[in-house]
């Protein structure tokens, strides 16, 4: 039931919800083709691995590539902007790398999966921008122990090209830790060509990864600490279950004032902060509402709902809009204060939709020319105007 919960959801996603699923999807499966079209699977199952030689480097090299394929389009499921990046070099380096082999045409399913693959990357880099501090550790020290298995293993395999040569596991450990932190003390030289170019291979793979692995994890602590230094007066709390203000107005205010009574967690997001007399410290995020990546960052998606308050009819449903991009679904609110505005915001279908001087005007018109106000029947119509999308 749950698998076709997440079919229906993907069919009824717009193209940029489906892309970051389609993209990983398609990684994923080709490091599984890899495998199957390599016997990788087959070797492993039935324990036919081949004897230490050049034979089990080049069974090495496939596991290795499989492994990075399948881990790199399960973060592209995640909108990881390092899955992102780290795909997008792989796939480049191993088209070269089959073009300078003429190996090109030898593998036309993976080539043009591949070319395919790198094309949609570059064209909707926008389209992932998660960076979160958990997920990008665990990423990062996944490839570092994914090319420290590579540098380690291919050293010692190509042992008798280097000199002196490497005769042991603990040798061409100490060789890969050397040569990836490029100190490089040069007691231990490759002689020949294989070995220089594995060696070359490990240098630049160790500078790549690395870098993007430390950045994964310290861009985002750097990023918190700097947010603190210049907002003082902001709460820096993690956003789960929370809800989402976007505006300044009395309406706003209010409203969270009578959240903030009921124990519940409010942000606001904002063009300038502000402060509410008589509260406390408020949690501000300076930004355009109408931005999806801003609402991104607040994760918007874990929210209980986003109320769009604006004095602008405009920008709320600009807001609501946005929220609709956005992966994960949220509850949405939006207020309107002109009643020719009324139509279009419904065009927008949020959730819930208030018309306070609306409402309040047609009261006060009932009031004063002495119709009669029927309770009942007055919340009745007040429930189906705030709930378009159950019209």
């Amino acid at each position: 039931m749950r698998g076709l919960k997440w079919i229906e959801r993907l069919a009824g996603a717009s193209p940029s919800q489906a892309l970051p699923w389609l993209l990983g999807s398609l990684v994923i499966v080709m490091g599984v083709l890899n495998g199957v079209d390599s016997g990788l699977w087959r070797q492993i199952l039935l324990d036919q691995m081949p004897p230490i030689g050049p034979s089990f480097v080049l069974w090495i090299e496939s596991l290795l590539w499989t492994l990075a394929l399948i881990l790199f389009g399960t973060g592209l499921l995640f909108r990881s902007r390092l899955s992102w990046f780290m795909t997008l070099l792989a796939l480049a380096a191993r088209l070269l790398w089959l073009t300078d082999l003429g190996r090109f045409w030898n593998e036309p399913a993976f080539s043009l999966a591949a070319l395919v693959a790198l094309l949609i990357l570059l064209k909707s880099g926008n389209r992932f921008r998660q960076s979160t501090l958990g997920a990008g550790t665990l990423f990062a020290l996944t490839l570092i122990i994914l090319l420290l298995a590579y540098a380690v293993l291919g050293a010692f395999l190509l042992g008798d090209q280097f000199t002196p040569p490497i005769r042991s596991l603990i040798t061409a450990l100490y060789f890969s830790i050397v040569t990836l932190s490029t100190v490089g003390y040069g007691d231990i030289t490759p002689h020949s060509v294989e070995a220089r170019l594995f060696v070359s291979s490990v240098i630049v793979l160790g500078l790549t990864v690395l870098a993007v692995a430390l950045s994964a994890i310290i861009l985002p602590v750097l990023q918190r600490r700097l947010e603190s230094l210049l907002m003082p007066n902001r709460v820096i709390r993690p956003r789960r279950n929370h809800f989402l203000i976007a505006g300044n107005s009395s309406l706003a205010r209010n409203t969270y004032r009578e959240l903030n009574t009921r124990k519940q967690k409010v942000t606001f997001i904002v063009s300038e902060p502000f402060e509410i007399a008589g509260e406390g410290k408020l949690d501000i995020v300076i930004g355009d509402p109408t931005d999806i990546e801003v609402l991104r960052s607040v994760q918007a998606g874990f929210a209980k709902a986003l109320l769009a308050l604006s004095d602008d009819d405009s920008e709320n449903a600009f807001v609501v809009l946005a929220a609709k991009e956005l992966e994960t679904p949220v509850k949405t609110v939006a207020v309107v204060h002109n009643s020719r505005n009324l139509s279009r915001l419904r065009r927008v279908h949020p959730d819930i939709l208030l018309a306070p001087q609306v409402m309040g005007g047609r009261v006060l018109a009932m009031y004063l020319t002495g119709q009669e106000v029927d309770a009942g029947k007055f919340w009745d119509e007040f429930l189906t105007e705030i709930a378009p999308g159950h019209d």
